[in-house]
């Protein structure tokens, strides 16, 4: 299904069989500079479980949802797509518009690689003016794990199935829950978010004085408190 928004942005929506079941939903913006030739991205929101559709209509779509309640559209001067064709695609099945005929959504990390890359490899056949294309792969939160998955996947199977890859585009990825969760203090301290009394005692009780990453124990200390 093809829709112009106000007349201006040529978007493209639909849905990418990815399993005999599992149907993953897309939009992609046309680039408003030269859709014929610029450069095809590909973005996840991460989660797991927010939908790309967030990013859409709230970050780097063409046009952003007001903030005052009245639900109007924005134009966006930062919009992604002013030169490049963004593919916005709500992945795994169960997340946002996306399904399964089955009802069964559970996955795993692995599972949603080979569907990201299924759904990627569906979309270049749908669309194959977009072979060849230079091609990233861009995401924010827990795309710090998908992207780099799917990277993986893309790298291994060019062989069999070529992909123009360019690059992966990770914004306050979440590579790891547990380092993540347990350099807060670290990076509270050091942005004067907590003064020198509090890290002091985060020293004392958890952290070792931050010697390495290794030595912190956050989690486990709050959690037995």
């Amino acid at each position: 299904m093809q829709d112009k928004l106000h007349g201006l942005i040529e978007d493209i929506l639909g849905y990418l069989q990815v399993s005999k079941t599992k149907f993953l939903h897309y939009v992609l913006t046309k680039s408003q500079n030269n859709p014929d030739k610029d450069p095809l991205v590909l973005w996840l929101n991460g989660g797991p479980g927010c939908s790309s559709l967030l990013g859409l209509f709230t970050e780097l779509g063409p046009y952003l949802l007001s903030e005052d309640g009245s639900n109007k559209l924005i134009k966006n001067p930062y919009a992604w797509n002013k030169n490049a064709n963004v593919l916005f695609l709500e992945s795994p099945a169960g997340v946002g518009y996306s399904y399964s005929t089955d009802g069964n959504i559970a996955t795993n990390d692995d599972e949603t690689a080979n569907y990201n890359y299924e759904a990627l490899k569906q979309f270049l056949n749908k669309f194959p003016e977009y072979k060849g294309r230079p091609t990233f792969i861009s995401g924010e939160s827990y795309a710090g794990v998908y992207l780099p998955m799917l990277a993986n996947l893309i790298i291994k199977r060019q062989k069999n199935y070529p992909i123009n890859f360019k690059g992966v585009l990770i914004g306050n990825g979440m590579l790891s829950q547990i380092i993540s969760f347990n350099t807060m203090p670290l990076y509270a301290y050091g942005h004067a978010i907590i003064d020198e009394e509090l890290w002091q005692y985060f020293g004392k009780k958890c952290c070792k004085r931050c010697v390495g990453i290794v030595y912190f124990d956050l989690k486990n200390k709050l959690k037995n408190k």
